[in-house]
Formats: structure tokens, C-alpha cells, sequence
């Protein structure tokens, strides 16, 4: 009995044997699983197949992130959608490699979602036309070159852009796009036709850019009025007599101040050499003021230049003066007393007691470059007392009425 018991374990060591002897070289380490036809399929494990998942992994990030990208369309889409296939799925590829299953099916079917997720945006943004690719914006204006510049956004070949002022076309262009984006610069002297607000600060005339691009979108967008509010139409002056510093009794000359820009109807001169506007809407434009005195002896200031919203001009004494036209501000006249106090002095335009005009001139650059006048009249007497003499002689009323 025992003798047929150790034939029996000799036998079961011997198939043993053979069949680790049978067993396919290069799969140790690796689970295996028999297939129906006998065959063994092995099945990856361990660092080499985590490698795997994790290049597999990254290769749809990296076609995640391009479709992503490739919304921007136009030719950096195309290059987008290109870099993505190729190393998207070249990475899914070498992972199946990696893993010993390299299924033709299973590869075809993740080539196929790869393409559509990496394609997919791209053909929305260039396939299907809507308004909302053609987009008009970045609307600038440069102070120092006086231009106007605004960018066409969108999928387009080409787009032909136009400027109307109140429904009537002042200037038009064309371009192609690049980039999906292409940026027009226009002169302002090209479109002006009037001020976009009045002195209240009401739009009177819309500017208005309107674009139509290659593929049948358009758009249209509002210039901000304050770009187009460049037409300084009125001016203000105000003046006072001026006391020698030493001699109350004596007038040395006056004070000259201006406001320049927009003001309304109603604003004028009041007696005392006063006005009654207190400031104006701040307005930026390039114009050339001249203030000059008649009645008496003309006198009148150097040429005042702006530039924006700043004053700019040489003064009697041979001094470069400057001064924001926000506000009111001072004319150097003929010189300072002494005090520090700019004004002009009484030989320079006074003769004898009278009605006194102080004349305002503005030049535009822009439009028709008309010129536009304001004037105010005072009655002014500057005649000198001297309460010591003994024939003492009446002192002048200073600035009095309008007249």
C-alpha cells in the first residue's frame, strides 16, 4: 500500500515539474490569465503599468487643455489642434505599449474621442457664424497724436469697419485680420463733426463705429463722447484792480483771469469786474486762445496754446508760462508786483476813465477751425488820489459796472 502511495507523489512532483518547466519565459512578476483556447494572456502589474496609466493620463490632459486653447480659432487654433493629436495621442499609444494589451478596436475608439475633443471647439468657433465672434472694442484716444484707435476682435478673414456721426458716414476702412484681431487708428480731424456734449454734458452728437466682417457678423459700438468733445467754443473772463503795495490811494493795473471750454448761454459778466459761471465741465481739446484790451491803448497777451487740458505760453517778460484750463487761471499781463502777483499794469491799455472790452479768441484745431469770439465790457477808472496834498485829487472807482 505505502508503495502505491510514493508511485502517486512521484508522479504529481513530476507533472509539477514539467508544467514550471512549460511556463512562457518573461512573465514573472505579472498575473496571467488562461484564455479559452489555452493561450496565456498576461496581465501587466506593478511600476511598469502605473507608468503607463500616468503617460496614458497625461495625454488626455494635454488634449483637454488644447481644445481649451484652441477656442481662440484662427490660425493659432489650427496649430493648437495639431500639437494636441499628435502628442495627445501619441502619449494613449505608447501607455498601451507599455501595458502588453494593445487593442486595435480599443486604440481606434480612444483616437476617435481624442479628435472630437480636440476639434470639437475649434469647428464651433470657425463652423458656426454668430454675432458674438465679431466683437468691437479697446476704444482709446491718443492725446498726443490726436487718434482715435479701436480693435475688431473675431473668426474672420477680413472685416470693413466705419465711423458715423449722427447716422452720417465721416470716414470708412478695411483690413485683414490676424490672429483673430486686427486695429484701425484714425485721426481725429478725419471724423470730428461737432462736439459729442454740450456744456451740460448732454450728448448732441453720437459717433458711432460700425464694422461688418468676411463672414457676414457685425458689430457696432458708441466712441465714448468725451473722446469727441473737442471743440472749445466759449470763454469767461473776470478782473480786478490792482493797489500799489505802498500806496492804497494808487492803482497800478489789473488782473486778468480767463475760464475757457463750454459754458452756457446764460453765463456773463456781472458788475465789479466778476462773472457768473465758477467753473465748467472739464473737456480736453487742442486750441489757441487770444485775450486782448480795447478802449484805451490795445494790449493784448502772447498766444495762448492747449494741448489737452493744459496752457501753455510765453509771457511779456520773456517767461514760459503754463496753467490747467480745469479751471480759471491768471494771464501774466505785463508783470508782477510785489507781492508776486502777475497783472497789467495801467500804461499798458489804460487812457482815461471809459467802458473797457476784453476780447477772447479760440482757435480749434479740429472742424472747420472757426473761430469763436467772446466779449465783456467794465467801466473802469483807475485815476490815482493823493489824500495828502492839499488839493487832493478824487481817487478813480476801480472796475465798476458793466457797460
Amino acid at each position: 500500500m505505502s508503495g502505491l502511495l510514493d508511485k502517486a507523489s512521484a508522479a504529481k512532483k513530476a507533472e509539477s515539474s514539467d508544467a514550471e518547466e512549460k511556463k512562457p519565459k518573461g512573465i514573472e512578476g505579472k498575473a496571467i490569465e488562461m484564455k479559452a483556447d489555452g493561450k496565456i494572456r498576461s496581465i501587466s502589474s506593478g511600476p511598469a503599468s502605473e507608468n503607463a496609466m500616468k503617460i496614458s493620463l497625461a495625454g488626455w490632459v494635454i488634449i483637454l487643455v488644447g481644445a481649451i486653447l484652441s477656442l481662440q480659432g484662427g490660425s493659432w487654433g489650427v496649430i493648437v489642434v495639431s500639437i494636441v493629436l499628435v502628442i495627445g495621442i501619441g502619449a494613449i499609444v505608447y501607455a498601451d505599449r507599455m501595458r502588453g494589451s494593445l487593442s486595435t478596436p480599443k486604440l481606434a475608439a480612444s483616437v476617435v474621442v481624442a479628435v472630437l475633443i480636440a476639434t470639437t471647439p475649434y469647428a464651433a468657433v470657425t463652423l458656426v457664424p454668430t454675432n458674438a465672434s465679431m466683437a468691437i472694442g479697446d476704444i482709446e484716444l491718443n492725446e498726443d497724436s490726436n487718434e482715435l484707435s479701436f480693435k475688431v476682435r473675431g473668426t474672420m478673414s477680413s472685416v470693413d469697419v466705419s465711423i458715423e456721426a449722427d447716422g452720417v458716414e465721416v470716414w470708412t476702412g478695411s483690413g485683414d485680420v490676424n490672429n483673430d484681431m486686427k486695429k484701425f487708428k484714425v485721426s481725429l480731424s478725419d471724423i470730428f463733426s461737432g462736439n459729442s456734449e454740450d456744456h451740460a454734458g448732454n450728448v448732441v452728437v453720437d459717433y458711432v463705429i460700425k464694422g461688418e466682417s468676411s463672414t457676414g457678423n457685425s458689430d457696432e459700438r458708441e466712441i465714448p463722447s468725451r473722446f469727441t468733445t473737442r471743440e472749445a467754443q466759449n470763454a469767461g473772463v473776470r478782473i480786478a484792480e490792482l493797489h500799489d503795495s505802498n500806496d492804497a490811494d494808487d492803482y497800478v493795473g489789473i488782473t486778468i483771469e480767463v475760464l475757457v471750454g463750454l459754458l452756457g448761454p446764460s453765463e456773463s459778466a456781472e458788475n465789479g469786474g466778476g462773472f457768473s459761471a465758477v467753473g465748467l465741465r472739464p473737456m480736453e481739446a487742442d486750441y489757441t486762445v487770444n485775450v486782448r484790451v480795447s478802449g484805451g491803448d490795445s494790449w493784448s497777451e502772447n498766444a495762448i496754446s492747449v494741448d489737452g487740458d493744459m496752457a501753455t505760453w510765453t509771457s511779456k517778460p520773456g517767461q514760459v508760462a503754463s496753467a490747467s484750463t480745469a479751471g480759471w487761471f491768471g494771464l501774466t499781463g505785463s508783470g508782477t508786483d510785489n507781492s508776486g502777483v502777475f497783472y497789467l499794469d495801467k500804461s499798458e491799455f489804460y487812457d482815461t476813465e471809459g467802458c473797457y472790452t476784453f476780447t477772447v479768441d479760440i482757435v480749434n484745431n479740429l472742424g472747420a477751425q472757426e473761430t469763436f469770439t467772446s466779449e465783456f465790457s467794465w467801466n473802469i477808472d483807475l485815476s490815482s488820489g493823493d489824500q495828502q496834498s492839499t488839493d487832493p485829487v478824487q481817487k478813480g472807482e476801480g472796475v465798476g459796472q458793466t457797460c
